[in-house]
């Protein structure tokens, strides 16, 4: 059934609701950045009467939940009961807080992660489901939301910075900087799916001598010699810069929750048959050929490819963080990443090492839960990205999709088992035996002589699951029998000199199976 007039209305009561409880969080969650590192000396009782104002909108929420007709079919009301049951969280939250019992980055990541996200979550999910609704113009509000999100996460962590003055920290810096990009990215992808008028609102919105002041308060943190410099910054006066730009786009986003009206003429500016974007067109060979994708109609790709982006990403660029709820779903084109998990103490196990072809943390997004691992290029990288709602809603509405889905995550389960068994079972020689077949077989089809490492040796170790010195001890072992070893560079003394270590899952892909040729040391 079509969205009348009155449903129309009601739906865009909730969107812009749930943005503005998005926004008081937001607030309540920079509020409380100062007040946990200064130990509550600065605005302490600012945060207490802001909880009234988060409250407020809560309560409006809850009325306008109980107004909505046949809330029991919608996919997303489940969604939006759980908002309303997380109060009592919040509550136990706040409590922490206010006892000082709580570490700061757990005091900012409840709210980031429990609170914010889950909300900005059912909003697209709402916005996905106006009927006749053109999904570009959702794809571009879902980009502004999380463009937006970015901006308060730095709100809360830059004021962590100003209070402690840890701005020549390692890791402070590059979450800073992470954030920065991210926002770049998400704009970038705001401007290139939103029509001209969504275009020029928020361009009007984020104009001026602030934007300016923080483009120069970013460099500096770009730059370790010019970092000292922003220690003349106070706490204070970054949160209101910051909250400045933030209430900005606040403005701007109750704009573009009109503009999803499908009866406004005004802001329907843009027809529905918008074709894939450009940047996108050049890599349709690769796409189509992705398992996800594999058995998707022309049609049907199309359309969600639509709200997909693609981005070059660095060697050691950190694409998202153990414990992270997952905004997009990553798939790779090009380059390495590795899937790890850390400690307190700092040691780090790499689980799985992820190439051309994979995704990342397909359950975390499926199940919209935490990630269990961190996610680190490994070697310059190309991914294929797009908003994590948007592809929840795109398996719940695609079958041959959600196939796909289920069969890509069969084969990784399988994958894992096999890892184990490796880890497990085989001996130092065989895991390296086994891992530089692999290699072969994925650069030259097993034709070659010669191997590359794709990524570091103690990227290697850990994935193999040894120390770098039984790598080490290992590849000496394989000198010894003919292999010539130059830095990253391995050559075999001849192209079945690794078949030995040959199993059934590669002997599958095994240019010499079922030949004469093969020397048929593994037999199925």
């Amino acid at each position: 059934m079509k969205f009348d007039i009155e449903h129309t209305l009601l739906t865009e009561q909730l969107l812009d609701t749930l943005g503005k409880l998005t926004h008081e969080l937001q607030v309540e969650r920079g509020y409380t950045a100062l007040v946990v590192d200064s130990e509550g000396e600065i605005f302490s009782d600012e945060l207490r009467a802001h909880y009234l104002v988060t409250e407020q909108t809560m309560s409006a929420l809850d009325a306008l939940i109980d107004t909505i007709p046949d809330r029991q079919s919608k996919t997303w009301a489940k969604k939006l009961d759980a908002i309303k049951v997380s109060k009592e969280l919040l509550f136990a939250h706040r409590e922490d807080v206010q006892t000082n019992t709580i570490e700061f980055a757990s005091a900012i990541n409840t709210y980031t992660y429990k609170f914010i996200y889950p909300v900005i979550d059912v909003n697209i999910e709402i916005a996905l489901n106006i009927q006749d609704v053109n999904p570009l113009k959702v794809s571009a509000y879902s980009n502004f939301l999380q463009w937006k999100e970015r901006t308060g996460r730095e709100r809360a962590w830059g004021a962590h910075g100003f209070c402690s003055k840890v701005f020549k920290n390692r890791e402070f810096t590059e979450r800073m900087l992470t954030l920065i990009e991210e926002q770049s990215a998400y704009r970038r992808a705001f401007m290139s799916l939103a029509t001209k008028r969504q275009q020029r609102e928020v361009e009007e919105k984020l104009g001026g001598y602030v934007m300016e002041l923080l483009d120069s308060i970013h460099a500096k943190l770009g730059d370790k010699d010019r970092a000292r410099e922003l220690e003349a910054l106070s706490p204070v006066t970054w949160f209101e810069l910051l909250t400045g730009k933030i209430d900005r786009m606040r403005s701007a986003e109750t704009g573009l929750v009109k503009s999803l009206d499908p009866y406004n003429a005004v802001a329907s500016n843009q027809n529905n048959t918008a074709q894939v974007p450009q940047q996108l067109e050049r890599h349709m060979p690769i796409i189509q050929m992705l398992p996800v994708f594999s058995k998707l109609g022309a049609k049907d790709l199309n359309a969600l490819l639509r709200h997909a982006d693609i981005r070059s990403y660095e060697k050691g660029k950190l694409l998202f963080m153990q414990g992270e709820t997952l905004s997009r779903y990553y798939l790779i084109l090009a380059g390495w990443v590795k899937l790890y998990k850390s400690t307190d103490a700092g040691d780090e196990a790499v689980l799985q090492m992820l190439s051309a072809g994979d995704s990342l943390m397909d359950a975390a997004v499926f199940l919209n839960i935490p990630s269990l691992v961190g996610a680190q290029v490994v070697q310059d990288a190309k991914l294929l990205s797009m908003p994590a709602p948007i592809m929840r809603q795109s398996l719940a509405d695609n079958k041959k999709l959600a196939l796909n889905m289920i069969g890509g995550l069969s084969m990784r389960s399988q994958g894992l088992i096999r890892q184990i068994e490796h880890s497990r079972l085989k001996t130092a020689t065989e895991r390296v035996g086994w891992f530089l077949l692999k290699l072969g077989m994925e650069q030259n089809g097993g034709r070659g002589n010669a191997i590359t490492l794709p990524y570091d040796k103690s990227t290697i170790a850990s994935y193999l699951d040894m120390t770098p010195e039984t790598f080490s001890r290992t590849l000496k072992r394989f000198r010894n029998k003919g292999f010539r070893i130059q830095n990253d560079r391995i050559t075999k003394p001849d192209p079945k000199a690794l078949c030995v270590f040959c199993d059934e899952t590669l002997s599958e892909a095994c240019i010499f199976k079922d030949q004469d040729l093969c020397p048929q040391t593994f037999m199925v």
